[in-house]
């Protein structure tokens, strides 16, 4: 029988987000209702509880939606995207980006239509966005876990420059030397019981990080149902011209942003 010091240390070492609840937050706007719909799908592959709440529309909901995670010690915070611009996805400045800086934990941020799609009944691919960073190692372990609770499939996307870590102003371009090897070297660490394959992306001639964030995105097209992302330190978070910051904007399918680690 496991004792209950053995217990106490088993829960510290968990991740909050495989335990703490999926807050959903709508302001009855069709994002909202994306939003609900995604949070919903979410709930139903896990045991974890689900707090739904409705936000004013007042002219800042984002902090709304902050402060609904924090009174909640959220695991999960999902939110919606406004329908706006030529996808519909978060724009800079919208509640989806200002969350993404400001939320206590993970943020899923829905697609355009989630709600009204014909939807599997439950998880079947998760992709992820993987370099090889320490950022895009977190963002791997953690679609390992959504593909424990849900027996789906995983599906790494590389592309040849950083991916996950974003790429911050000024910084140097320094292409991956062999992508096809980080791959080869990330598929080793899946766990021997999820089933995984993945694939290389050209970004194209520039690769610059918004081009890089249309190659994953694409490469989601076929059958991605979620797909999982890092970020750097907080105060780095979703830079303009991160490639994170542009995967919201315009994946097809749902993203999962995995916060930075402390001390990474």
């Amino acid at each position: 029988m496991p004792t209950t010091e053995n217990k106490r240390a088993a829960a510290a070492s968990t991740p909050h987000y495989e335990t703490g609840p999926i807050v959903v937050g709508s302001d009855g706007s069709p994002g909202g209702d994306d939003a609900v719909a995604l949070a919903h799908d979410l709930t139903g592959t896990s045991s974890r509880r689900l707090v739904a709440e409705k936000i004013p529309g007042v002219a800042a909901p984002s902090l709304g939606l902050v402060g609904l995670a924090e009174r909640e010690d959220a695991g999960t915070l999902v939110v919606g995207s406004p329908h706006r611009g030529p996808v519909g996805r978060a724009l800079l400045g919208s509640v989806a980006h200002h969350v993404l800086h400001h939320a206590p934990c993970e943020v899923v941020v829905a697609p355009r239509g989630y709600a009204g799609r014909e939807r599997r009944p439950r998880l079947a691919k998760v992709g992820v966005a993987y370099d090889g960073t320490t950022e895009s190692h977190t963002a791997l372990r953690r679609a390992e876990a959504l593909c424990r609770d849900t027996g789906a499939s995983l599906h790494l996307i590389v592309a040849e420059d950083p991916v996950v870590a974003g790429v911050e102003r000024g910084e140097e371009y320094s292409p991956l030397t062999n992508a096809s090897a980080v791959l080869a070297a990330a598929l080793k660490t899946v766990a021997p019981t999820i089933e995984a394959d993945g694939e290389c992306v050209d970004p194209g001639w520039r690769r610059a990080d918004k081009s890089i964030a249309e190659a994953i995105a694409d490469a989601c097209e076929r059958d991605v149902d979620i797909l999982v992302a890092g970020t750097r330190k907080p105060l780095d978070r979703l830079l303009l011209g991160s490639v994170t910051g542009h995967l919201i904007d315009v994946a097809p399918c749902a993203v999962l942003v995995v916060p930075h680690e402390e001390g990474a």
